[in-house]
């Protein structure tokens, strides 16, 4: 177990839906580990959430806004005499060959699932609670039943069909979280506020406390400002109630 948890608040939408997307495939990739038919299941159901957070809105334009914004901004740092050219051109050829990848995808990522009747069956009843019973899907009964080699081949091509999305998100949150200016701060009676500066926007807060103590960060923000402000739970059938003791805690802020 860490000595430390790490805590990590969006501020803005992009960043925001790459993280959700991110807890999803994270997910999706503990349970890959198991061969039981719940956990199966299971991944059927974050594959609906993926395909939910895709089809929602143009996720495909979204990511190549980041990507080629990330491109412009590491293309003027080749000019300094501060960065470590290899690494710069090592991410801007990820950049650019994440950016070809996306655009040579005809129409939506993933589109070729919504024509796959078995899969959407499946999805549609995730969203009734208790909606995937035997009696309602015989069809998924009967085909859980089937071996576990059988069931991850049918689960990995679903997967592949959003392997992009993936690959995109994990870069982008990469490039993101190695941006971190890390410092230790204190919040004075359990409150920590910054405002931000327009020209350098922040994508990302980090706040790292000690695991053993009895308080955690509510952080809250958009691109002017944002607020720490530390929590105790006393007992869970209460309302979390403010921390009003000086906390040190680190801050990470992802400038990028």
């Amino acid at each position: 177990m860490s000595d430390t948890i790490l805590y990590e608040h969006p501020l803005n939408e992009r960043v925001r839906v790459f993280i959700r997307l991110e807890t999803i495939y994270s997910q999706i990739d503990e349970l890959l580990g198991y061969d039981s038919p719940l956990q199966t299941r299971s991944i059927i159901a974050l594959i609906g959430d993926l395909l939910a957070i895709i089809q929602r809105g143009d996720l495909k334009s979204e990511m190549l806004k980041e990507l080629e914004r990330h491109i412009a901004t590491f293309s003027k740092l080749r000019e300094s005499p501060q960065v470590d050219n290899q690494i710069l051109e090592n991410y801007l050829f990820k950049l650019q060959e994440m950016t070809a990848r996306i655009h040579s995808v005809s129409g939506q990522i993933g589109a070729s699932l919504k024509t796959d009747e078995f899969l959407n069956s499946v999805i549609q009843r995730c969203g009734i609670p208790g909606g995937t019973c035997d009696f309602d899907l015989p069809v998924l009964h009967f085909w859980l039943s089937r071996s576990p080699e059988s069931r991850l081949q049918l689960v990995s091509r679903w997967l592949n069909e959003l392997q992009l999305v993936k690959e995109t998100t994990q870069l982008l949150m990469e490039l993101t979280r190695s941006s971190a200016h890390h410092q230790q701060v204190t919040a004075e009676n359990g409150i920590y506020q910054r405002s931000l500066e327009k020209n350098h926007p922040c994508q990302l807060v980090q706040v790292s406390i000690p695991a053993d103590i009895p308080f955690f960060p509510e952080i809250s923000g958009n691109k002017h400002h944002f607020t720490v402000r530390f929590m105790e739970l006393s007992d869970s059938t209460e309302r979390a109630q403010q921390f009003n003791d000086t906390v040190s805690f680190s801050l990470g802020v992802c400038i990028i």
